[in-house]
């Protein structure tokens, strides 16, 4: 038996879940070289990435070779730690929850700001739609597509209101991110049909969601859909941006930037046209967002401002 080519699915240590149609699941190993090669990342391989593998003597598999990434979504916290969620992404779905726990404008933003790094397209899914009212969903939806993002509503307690999702990930590799809480897992339920994930309630007095999923993990389904879900994060790091590229995943900002006349500048000086929007004319709850980006970049251990949507919309008004 030859080479054969996988996904991994999930890493357990040195350990590797693989999965590939003629296989099916598999353990694998890395090859003895592969072990010792230096990387920058946490770890060398992640969830997602193409691998070639072989069967070995016994019944695990040993992976010979990682193929090159299309693309890769990560994120960094730190000066020193970059990490490297998962490989081979088609979108990212950007999991907010309407309420308990209400996920906030500057979270969304956030990884809609890491996604454009990457170019990977996002995906903005509001879940627990069915706790507010069809004026609130309506506007959080208008205000997202108007800056040109794709946009989706579900309640977790309807089939019939998942299935429009469905239509919006058959046959791509979606990355599912998201707080605790808003219901990851429940969804990879409904869409798996059966209970992949362990799902747990929100805590009652905090209104905060407790953590279900511990690693990253991919889901194949039907039609070369595949769904790679992640553990909960209280907050996307996003040390590993430059300025410029924070300024520029703001698409308000990004099509003044098009009709800049200085070429070759870009430091966003006092006479930037970007920079000028932001003063006068800048949306107050994208202008907070951006605000505490940059804030994370100068000061990457400052305490962060948790406002709600319900408060910071208001501004808009």
């Amino acid at each position: 038996m030859g080479k054969e080519q996988f996904t991994i699915a999930r890493i357990f240590g040195a350990y590797y879940e693989i999965y590939s149609e003629e296989t099916s699941y598999a353990l694998a190993v890395l090859k003895g070289k592969l072990r010792l090669k230096n990387s920058n990342e946490r770890h060398p391989f992640v969830v997602g990435d193409l691998v070639l593998a072989e069967k070995s003597s016994g019944e695990e598999w040993v992976i010979s070779e990682r193929m090159e990434r299309k693309n890769y979504l990560s994120r960094k916290s730190d000066r020193g730690d970059s990490h490297v969620l998962c490989a081979n992404l088609d979108q990212v779905a950007i999991l907010a929850s309407c309420k308990d726990p209400e996920t906030k404008p500057g979270f969304i933003d956030r990884l809609l700001a890491a996604s454009y790094q990457t170019e990977i397209p996002p995906l903005i899914i509001f879940t627990k739609k069915d706790l507010i009212s069809d004026e609130e969903i309506e506007e959080r939806e208008v205000y997202y597509k108007e800056l040109g993002y794709e946009v989706i509503s579900v309640s977790l307690l309807s089939e019939e209101s998942i299935q429009p999702l469905w239509e919006r990930i058959r046959g791509k590799r979606t990355f599912l991110c998201g707080n605790s809480g808003v219901g990851k897992s429940t969804l990879m339920n409904h869409l798996h049909k059966k209970t992949v994930q362990r799902t747990n309630l929100v805590s009652g007095s905090t209104k905060k969601g407790k953590h279900t999923t511990t690693n990253s993990f991919a889901l194949f389904l039907e039609e070369n859909t595949v769904l790679i879900d992640s553990p909960g994060v209280k907050e996307w790091g996003i040390l590993h941006l430059t300025p410029v590229e924070l300024w520029e995943s703001f698409p308000e900002l990004r099509k003044i930037k098009e009709t800049c006349q200085e070429i070759y500048c870009c430091e966003l000086g006092s006479e930037c046209p970007m920079r000028k929007h932001v003063n006068e004319a800048m949306d107050e709850t994208r202008k907070k967002s951006l605000e505490s980006m940059i804030e994370s970049l100068e000061n990457p251990h400052r305490v962060t401002r948790r406002d709600h949507w319900t408060k910071a919309v208001t501004k808009r008004y």
